[in-house]
C-alpha cells in the first residue's frame, strides 16, 4: 500500500513538474502599447494566426526584439525580411511567401558585398575588371546560396482570406555571418577556375573582415 502510494506521489509530481515547465515555456512575454496598437491594426484587417502560434502581438514584439540585435561590430546580428504572397491555398501561398523572403535575405548581404567591392575602385584598389569577375562572382553565389538557405528563424507569420485566395505575410531571420559565410565559401568554389595570381588579388574579399564596413538595412516592410 505504502509504495502504491508513494509511487502515485512521484507520477503526480512529475505530471506538476511537467506542467510547470511548460507554463514556463508559453508564458508570453507583456507587449508595449504601441505594439498592441499595431497588432489592433493586422488584426482590424482580417489577419489571424495559426491555432498554437504566437498572438499577433508577440510576434511583432519578438520581430522588433531581434531586429534590433547587433553583434561586436555593430552589424545586425539577425537580417531580417519579408514576403507576401496570394494563392489558392494557404500552404502554398506560404510556401511562395518564404522562398520570396529568402531571396530577400541574401539579396541584402549581396548588395552590401557589392558595395564594398565598388568602394575598393573608387579607392583604385582593383580594377574595373577585377571588379566585373567579383560582382558576377557574388551574383552567382547568392543565387546558389539563396536555394539551399536552411536554419531560417521565422519572426512573424500571418494570413488573412482574400476572396476565394488566401494571402499569408511572414518575416524571417537569419544569422548574418552565417549567411555571409555561406556566399563566401561559395565564392571560393566558383573562383577556382581563375588563375594564381588573380586568385591572389582576390583573397581579400574572400574574408569576411573585408565586409566590416558600410551598412546593413534589413529588408523589412512590415512588420
Amino acid at each position: 500500500m505504502k509504495k502504491t502510494l508513494f509511487s502515485l506521489a512521484l507520477f503526480c509530481i512529475a505530471i506538476l513538474t511537467f506542467k510547470i515547465a511548460n507554463a514556463e515555456k508559453f508564458k508570453f512575454k507583456k507587449v508595449s502599447k504601441d505594439v498592441k496598437k499595431e497588432a489592433h491594426k493586422y488584426e482590424k484587417d482580417g489577419w489571424k494566426v495559426e491555432p498554437g502560434n504566437m498572438p499577433i502581438k508577440n510576434q511583432l514584439e519578438n520581430s522588433y526584439s531581434k531586429q534590433n540585435e547587433q553583434d561586436e561590430e555593430g552589424f545586425p546580428k539577425w537580417i531580417t525580411a519579408n514576403g507576401s504572397s496570394v494563392a489558392q491555398t494557404q500552404s502554398a501561398a506560404e510556401m511562395q511567401a518564404i522562398e520570396l523572403a529568402k531571396n530577400r535575405l541574401v539579396g541584402l548581404i549581396e548588395t552590401h558585398m557589392k558595395d564594398v567591392i565598388t568602394a575598393d575602385v573608387a579607392n583604385n584598389q582593383i580594377d574595373k575588371k577585377e571588379a566585373a569577375t567579383l560582382t558576377k562572382t557574388i551574383e552567382t553565389s547568392t543565387n546558389t546560396v539563396s536555394k539551399k538557405l536552411g536554419r531560417v528563424l521565422p519572426l512573424f507569420k500571418v494570413y488573412r482570406q482574400v476572396g476565394n485566395n488566401t494571402e499569408v505575410q511572414v518575416l524571417l531571420a537569419y544569422n548574418y555571418a552565417m549567411v555571409q559565410k555561406d556566399i563566401i565559401d561559395q565564392m571560393k568554389t566558383e573562383l577556382q577556375a581563375t588563375t594564381i595570381d588573380q586568385r591572389k588579388k582576390f583573397d581579400k574579399f574572400l574574408n569576411s573582415d573585408a565586409y566590416k564596413s558600410g551598412e546593413i538595412i534589413n529588408a523589412t516592410d512590415t512588420p
